[in-house]
């Protein structure tokens, strides 16, 4: 559990934070939705298992398929794909996401608008200089067809 109390002046990466949705449109549209169903914002881990499912049924569509090759090779692509957090794509050396990293500070409770506010975005790290090159450990990924 996190809070002013003991993140007041901290700094953090993270995957997201809901005020990011004053830059970008995609994290408005997801944070208002989600409030409106759940009654709080969202954190980073409903903002990963949005992104990741609504990634995946893309590629899905995409695909045409369920048939999990079809869709890696829809991945592989590595096209450029909206995100709540801006654009990310999918490494088709690894699968790995290259997506943005962002760097917040913790609030004190008298600069917080309410009571879920308690981190300031103070950055957001473009993902792909921050990642290991795809063959940094000698890892090759085998055939899947």
């Amino acid at each position: 559990e996190t809070g002013p109390d003991i993140t007041a002046g901290v700094f953090a990466a993270t995957d997201f934070w809901w005020t990011m949705e004053d830059k970008y449109p995609l994290a408005k549209l997801f944070v208002e939705s989600f409030q409106k169903k759940y009654g709080y914002r969202p954190e980073w881990g409903a903002e990963n298992s949005y992104s990741s499912f609504s990634q995946w049924a893309r590629m899905v569509t995409e695909a045409g398929t369920f048939y999990p090759p079809d869709v890696i090779k829809q991945y592989e692509k590595g096209e450029t794909i909206p995100s709540v957090v801006g654009d990310v794509h999918y490494r088709p050396q690894d699968h790995q996401c290259v997506r943005p990293v962002v760097i917040v500070r913790g609030k004190a409770k008298k600069d917080m608008k309410n009571d879920e506010d308690y981190w300031e975005v103070l950055e957001v790290v473009p993902g792909a200089g921050l990642m290991q090159a795809p063959d940094a450990f000698g890892c090759k990924l085998g055939d899947y067809t």
